[in-house]
C-alpha cells in the first residue's frame, strides 16, 4: 500500500478512453452547506454492537489483548497478538481519519464510522460505502466534506477542478497499541469483490529510524485488486483471483526498489472473495517467507550488504549506506505494526490493464478522474454488491519464537 505501488510508480499517467455521454445527474438533489455536511457527517449514531462471544482467560504470554479461542500456538512459539474481532476495540485498532488520498491519488476519504468499519459475528467488515448516498449527488460538486476527528492532512475535500472524494472507507492500524519485530504473522481474510476496489493488510515500522518512505521499508502481507475480469494484454489475471506480497526499500521516493522482493499467488479457481484463506508471514533476523493458506509463495534472504547490496544502491544513487549502522536485515531489523484498508481507484490501476464488461472509467490526463470515476458508475456499482464488497477479516495472529 505504499505511495507508489507496483507498475504505478513509473507508469501513473493514462491512456485516453473515448467515453459515452455521462447519465446526467439529478439538478434537483439536495445542497449541503459546510456546516450540515460536517453535521451530517458525524452525528449519525452507529447500529448496537452484538453480545461478544464469551473469550477465554488471557495467558501471561499474550502482550496484547487475546479474545476468543485461537489455535494453541505451535511448540517453541508463544502467542503475542491475537485480535479475534469480538468487538472493534479502540484501544487496540485506532482508526485513520484523512481526506489525503494514500499516496496513490485514491478515490476515498477514509473516517471512522460503523457504516464502513464494524464487527459482526467475529469478523471485522472493512467496507467502502458511497459519498452521495449520504449527502446527496449535488454535494459531490458543490461541497465541502471534513470531519472534526481528522488526525492527518489534509482533512477537506471540496468541490473546485474535481469533486469531493465520492467514497467513503476505513483504514485501521496498531501503532498506538502493538507493534513487534520478527514474528510469524496470519490473517485470516476474505477479500471483497467489486471493480476498482483496493484491500490491503501491510504492516508500516514504528519509527522511521531510517527516514521517511521507503527508507525505513514497508511490509505488504496481502493485497489484491477487487475486479473479476481485469487482465493484462496477454491475458493474464490481475483482480480478485491474484494476491501479492511485497517488501518496499529504498534511500529515497525515486529509487522504491520492490520487484525483487515481490511475489504473487493465482488462484486457478474461483478467487479469494469466495471464502476466506489465511495469509501468512515469517519474519526472521534471516529474511521472510511469505504463505497463503499455509503453502509458501515466496522466500528472500538478503545478500551479504543487506538490502543496500541488494537494491545495488552503490552504483545508483550512490552515496553512503543509510542502513550501515543496522543489521544485515535492515531496514527490517526494526517494529512494525499492522494496518487494514480497504481503498478504491489510484494508480494501483495502471495503464495496460484490461477490465470487462467496461474499461477504467476515468483519466490522470483529464484533470477530473473523480468525476469521471462517478458519473461512469454504472459501469462499475453494480460490481458491488452489499457485504461482498467489504473485507472481511476473521482473526489476526501473531506468534514468536521461545527463546
Amino acid at each position: 500500500m505504499s505511495p507508489c505501488a507496483g507498475t504505478a510508480c513509473k507508469n501513473a499517467t493514462a491512456a485516453r478512453v473515448d467515453f459515452p455521454a455521462p447519465p446526467a445527474y439529478p439538478s434537483t438533489e439536495r445542497s449541503f452547506s459546510p456546516g450540515t455536511s460536517r453535521k451530517a457527517a458525524t452525528t449519525r449514531k452507529p447500529p448496537p454492537s452484538p453480545a461478544p462471544r464469551k473469550a477465554p482467560a488471557a495467558s501471561p504470554a499474550v502482550a496484547a489483548r487475546a479474545v476468543g479461542r485461537p489455535a494453541p500456538a505451535p511448540p517453541r512459539e508463544k502467542l503475542v497478538f491475537s485480535e479475534e474481532f469480538n468487538t472493534l476495540d479502540p484501544s487496540v485498532w485506532t482508526h485513520l481519519v484523512t481526506a489525503w488520498r494514500g499516496g496513490n491519488q485514491e478515490f476515498q476519504y477514509y473516517r471512522n464510522d460503523r457504516r464502513n468499519s464494524y464487527v459482526r459475528g467475529g469478523v471485522l467488515f472493512l467496507k467502502p460505502t458511497l459519498t452521495a448516498r449520504e449527502f446527496g449527488d449535488a454535494f459531490l460538486y458543490t461541497g465541502r466534506l471534513y470531519y472534526p476527528d481528522c488526525n492527518f492532512d489534509p482533512c477537506v475535500s471540496e468541490s473546485g477542478a474535481d469533486i469531493v472524494l465520492p467514497i467513503q472507507s476505513a483504514r485501521i492500524d496498531t501503532n498506538k497499541a502493538f507493534s513487534f519485530r520478527y514474528g510469524r504473522l496470519e490473517v485470516r481474510a476474505k477479500l471483497p469483490r467489486g471493480d476498482w476496489i483496493w484491500p490491503a493488510i501491510w504492516l508500516k515500522p514504528a519509527n522511521n529510524a531510517y527516514g521517511g518512505w521507503p527508507a525505513s521499508g514497508e511490509i505488504d502481507l496481502m493485497e489484491s485488486r477487487g475486479n473479476a475480469n481485469l487482465r493484462t494484454y496477454k491475458g493474464e489475471p490481475q483482480g480478485v483471483q491474484k494476491v501479492v506480497s511485497t517488501l518496499h526499500f529504498g534511500p529515497n521516493r525515486s529509487y522504491n526498489i520492490w520487484r525483487l522482493t515481490h511475489w504473487e499467488k493465482v488462484m486457478e479457481r474461483g478467487d479469494f472473495a469466495d471464502n476466506f484463506h489465511v495469509f501468512g508471514m515469517e519474519w526472521t533476523p534471516a529474511g521472510f517467507r511469505f504463505t497463503v493458506d499455509k503453502k509458501e509463495i515466496g522466500r528472500m534472504a538478503p545478500p551479504k550488504g543487506g538490502f543496500w547490496s541488494l537494491g545495488n544502491f552503490d552504483a545508483d544513487p550512490g552515496g553512503p549506506n543509510i542502513w550501515a549502522n543496522g543489521t544485515q536485515l535492515a531496514p527490517f531489523d526494526k517494529k512494525f505494526y499492522i494496518i487494514l484498508n480497504v481503498a478504491v481507484g489510484g494508480t494501483f490501476f495502471p495503464n495496460g490493464m484490461i477490465n470487462s464488461p467496461y474499461p477504467r472509467p476515468w483519466n490522470w490526463t483529464s484533470g477530473h478522474p473523480l468525476r469521471e470515476f462517478w458519473e461512469y458508475r454504472q459501469w462499475w456499482l453494480p460490481s458491488w454488491k452489499g457485504e461482498d464488497a467489504a473485507m472481511q477479516v476473521d482473526y489476526v495472529r501473531v506468534y514468536q519464537s521461545v527463546t
